[in-house]
């Protein structure tokens, strides 16, 4: 006899997730709906506001990621008359962002996931101890440490340029409007070079982010094991504990599908991590005007064609049949698509994370390492960026009223590419529409059937007991969801875990 799992509330972020399983007989899930409870109303609210005044209010999608939000917003508006801004505005952006990504990974691979390891199912493992010793939330004090020397100064960073954090004011169309006395840059470098040191020191465990780059392949990896001192760094525990509890085994997201939006402009013009469309294997160039959105089972206006987001429509419908979560479905091409550190990294063809995938597969264990890999990739660039820093050349181009014109600003934010789309007339917003990675991971199914990102992830795997939740926990937190930016307000619910037996 089959029966459902409603886990309510799923994600550590905000509360308003919820993922509904239908598990058979034989402890396998066969059905999965990932589930967004309250309305999304941030773009009808746009309406009739100054685009200037929609960007800044966009920030206040999500108090996690508002970095990318202010920088999709303002590209948005640029893009309307192909502005090209000063290297110095695109240098703070890129060095707040960089910031903000490293500190949302931290924090959610140590104080959101981590918490999970040290469930007591896996009691009996031979590094449980340790695993409880690092990363057990009442318990841990190398979880202290990394508040104290990552987190904190990062958010620093962040507020030097952007004036505070959440919702920092750096980013404005024309570039950035925060000019750095040289004694702030001397701070920011400051720290982000010892956040550098405290990476390799606690993280790596004595292995510098430079000698970390030059590691391109399992194997390479493998030989490092074989040191007992890297072993025992996080990311070494991880992989070694990451694979004795199974999580290499289950978690395969879409149809080898992922995009990417790009992050860390160069001088000589490429990328970070370059934008582009990985299909089954195949990298293709990004194209925007291949975005559509359906909300067929969304509790939004069915229409019988997918809009794209340039002329977005955000209908609610309460009390629509069939629906069931107030997230759309975004679509590239008619496909699902998983976005995030992973995607980041193999549209980017990043060597280590390619051959990652290649030996192990698409799944919770790859995801998660993918994320710490960033942090590594990351860090050393924002030192860059600060030393290329020029105080003599300017930060702002003066930006042009703007009275018509439609324009898009893509971004990446922690969890993936964020889109902004708007559209003025009369100097105001006639359409405002936001995509965000989590609406595209967390979407319910199209109207074709498909099934959303994690909701493809859940389906088939094996759970441990019938009320076994521990898997799908794994598999849904390795996306790293933040439902309040795919719906845009917050509800307040008290957690529940239901079975509804005899189905």
């Amino acid at each position: 006899m089959s029966h459902k799992t409603i886990i309510d509330p799923l994600n550590r972020i905000e509360g308003d997730m919820a993922v509904e399983i239908t598990v058979d007989e034989h402890g396998k899930v066969t059905d999965a709906k990932s589930i967004g409870f309250v309305y999304r109303g941030f773009e009808n609210i746009f309406k009739g506001h100054k685009p200037f005044d929609a960007m800044r209010m966009s920030q206040r999608s999500c108090g996690v990621c508002p970095v990318s939000h202010g920088t999709a917003g303002a590209k948005a508006i640029e893009n309307i008359v192909d502005f090209k801004i000063p290297r110095n505005g695109q240098l703070v952006r890129d060095i707040v962002l960089g910031a903000n990504i490293i500190v949302s990974h931290a924090t959610h691979f140590y104080f959101m996931w981590a918490p999970d390891l040290v469930n007591p199912e896996y009691k009996k493992q031979k590094l449980y101890p340790e695993i409880v010793k690092r990363f057990d939330p009442l318990k841990s004090e190398h979880l202290k440490a990394v508040l104290k020397n990552a987190r904190i100064p990062l958010h620093s960073v962040v507020a030097t340029f952007g004036g505070k954090f959440p919702h920092p004011m750096h980013a404005i169309p024309g570039g950035a409007c925060s000019i750095p006395k040289h004694i702030e840059l001397i701070k920011v470098d400051t720290m982000v070079k010892e956040v550098k040191a405290f990476v390799e020191e606690a993280v790596l465990n004595g292995i510098t982010l430079e000698d970390w780059a030059k590691v391109k392949s399992v194997k390479q990896v493998l030989e490092l094991m074989k040191d007992k001192t890297f072993a025992e760094s996080d990311i070494g525990l991880f992989i070694q504990y990451g694979q004795a509890i199974g999580l290499h085994e289950y978690g395969e997201g879409t149809d080898n599908n992922f995009i990417a939006f790009g992050f860390g402009e160069n001088k000589d013009g490429s990328w970070l991590f370059k934008p582009g469309y990985l299909e089954d294997g195949k990298l293709h160039k990004l194209d925007e005007d291949h975005i559509s959105e359906d909300t067929h089972h969304s509790y939004y206006e069915t229409e019988k064609e997918w809009r794209k987001p340039k002329d977005g429509k955000t209908a609610p419908v309460p009390r629509k049949e069939g629906a069931y979560s107030w997230v759309k479905s975004p679509r590239y091409f008619g496909n699902v698509c998983e976005l995030g550190p992973l995607a980041r990294q193999l549209v980017n063809e990043d060597p280590l994370i390619t051959d990652l995938v290649k030996t192990f597969g698409v799944n919770t264990f790859t995801r998660t390492i993918a994320r710490l890999h960033e942090i590594c990739l990351i860090l050393p660039k924002l030192i860059e960026w600060i030393g290329e820093l020029d105080l003599e050349k300017p930060f702002y181009s003066p930006f042009p009223e703007i009275t018509e014109g439609s324009g898009y600003g893509l971004a990446e934010a922690p969890r993936g590419g964020v889109g902004h789309w708007i559209t003025v007339k009369d100097g105001k917003c006639e359409i405002y529409q936001i995509i965000t990675p989590t609406t595209w991971n967390c979407s319910p199914k199209d109207s074709n059937g498909k099934h959303g990102a994690i909701e493809q992830a859940l389906v088939g795997i094996k759970t441990k007991g019938k009320d076994s939740i521990l898997e799908a926990a794994h598999i849904v937190r390795s996306f790293d969801p933040c439902i309040s930016c795919s719906i845009h307000a917050v509800g307040a619910k008290k957690a529940r875990i239901r079975i509804d037996p005899g189905l």
